[in-house]
């Protein structure tokens, strides 16, 4: 089996040339990661958008497809367990009935309605930004804004934010499967932190979506205890992480493509096409979950067996010449962008529209304040994340204007 690099900051930096030479082995290249062992990296477009569709053969729960647990992995601590009975990791029917619960405030026209506070969070983060010395915006701007906004929709306390500040930056430094013993104090922290809000929402109903989440349970599709902790936790980590990394790799592009910055600049109309552009060319979510075969099959002209695991290699697919003529290449105009940036299928991400939406607006507000906006240091010497399955920068360092500021990145 050959090595294959998808953590390293060399590939981060200038992943195309690994992604070409996958769709070209592909579409199933074996790929062995730690505590999972090996998995087929489903490497094509087609195969990977087969992959996501097929629930009738391929399962994201493992005890569905003979597993003893539902992460195949039987040793994980009790709490990842818990925090794994979420919609993510289960498959239909409980997946349909906990999404639904969930749709409603992040339906399109329900998202649009909350342009003008993302904007409003926008521009208070960026003063802070400009008051900061050095100014960075991964840690300023970048992490901050997805993470106030999702912590405002569940309805947290605003003097709270800086204690999630601190616990999602302990996450965002897991770069390897051992990683996930690093962060159990912080998601036990979380976690009792969370059980605590839901009893005062319990006892003095607060606006927002964790308030509406505690409704159900006296309706039909109650939530245990465990199920409402879990659905918590995820939108908190899923809502915001994307989002970061798309945002700071959005800039990273932008600064080496100052054309593309120019035309923006001129036409703001176009920022939603940037937007989906930058989903397919950075993909900042790399892969999927891993699917797990329910019986033996053939998948793509190769037998399985039951229990073999599969990722979408969603980086790859997006750089699949079949489906996107000259995928290197970074081309807002380009039609019929149908790329694989939040995955497919029944799992679909939950928060595409919130993700775009804030993208767009955050981005927007950056540059209209600062127009010549350049990065202090050359942009082949900023660090990135190691971490598997995602792409991202660790700092931006900036230059507001002609002064120059002096920042390691």
């Amino acid at each position: 089996m050959a090595k294959i690099d998808i953590v390293s900051e060399a590939y981060k930096r200038d992943p195309f040339p690994t992604l070409s030479r996958l769709v070209e082995q592909g579409p199933l290249v074996p790929h062995k990661i730690p505590f999972f062992g090996t998995i087929q990296l489903v490497t094509t477009y087609d195969a990977a958008l087969e992959l996501l569709k097929d629930s009738e053969r391929f399962a994201v729960d493992g005890r569905n497809a003979g597993k003893s647990s539902q992460f195949g992995m039987a040793w994980l601590p009790k709490s990842m367990k818990l925090l794994g009975e979420n919609m993510l990791s289960h498959d239909d029917p409980t997946h349909r009935r906990l999404r639904k619960l969930v749709d409603g405030p992040f339906k399109t026209q329900e998202i649009e309605k909350l342009r003008p506070a993302v904007a409003r969070i926008a521009d208070t983060l960026l003063d802070e930004v400009a008051a900061s010395d050095p100014p960075d915006l991964v840690g300023g701007f970048c992490r901050r804004l997805p993470l106030a906004v999702i912590c405002e929709m569940l309805g947290l306390p605003k003097e709270d934010h800086p204690r999630f500040e601190a616990w999602m930056d302990t996450m965002s430094d897991v770069a390897s499967g051992f990683g996930i013993f690093k962060i159990m104090p912080m998601i036990r922290k979380l976690s009792d932190y969370l059980r605590e809000q839901f009893e005062l929402r319990r006892a003095d109903p607060q606006p927002g979506l964790i308030t509406e989440l505690i409704k159900v349970e006296s309706e039909e599709d109650r939530l245990t205890e465990d199920e409402l902790l879990a659905m918590v936790f995820v939108l908190l980590i899923a809502g915001h992480e994307t989002t970061t990394h798309l945002l700071s790799t959005s800039v990273e592009t932008l600064m080496r493509h100052p054309e593309t910055l120019d035309t923006l600049k001129a036409d703001a109309s176009l920022w939603p096409a940037f937007v989906e552009e930058s989903l397919r060319y950075n993909s900042p979510v790399q892969m999927t979950k891993p699917r797990y075969a329910k019986t033996d099959l053939e998948f793509r002209g190769v037998p399985v067996k039951r229990g073999e695991r599969f990722m979408a290699m969603l980086a790859s697919a997006n750089a699949d010449p079949a489906r996107f003529d000259d995928p290197a290449r970074f081309d807002i105009t380009r039609e019929k962008n149908r790329h694989l940036g939040f995955g497919g299928g029944m799992h679909l991400c939950l928060g595409l529209q919130l993700a775009r939406m804030e993208t767009q607006a955050g981005l927007a507000r950056l540059f209209e304040r600062w127009p010549a906006l350049r990065l202090a240091v050359p942009v082949d010497q900023l660090s990135w994340h190691k971490r598997l399955g995602m792409r991202g920068l660790k700092a931006l360092p900036l230059v507001l204007d002609e002064r120059a500021v002096p920042i390691a990145a």
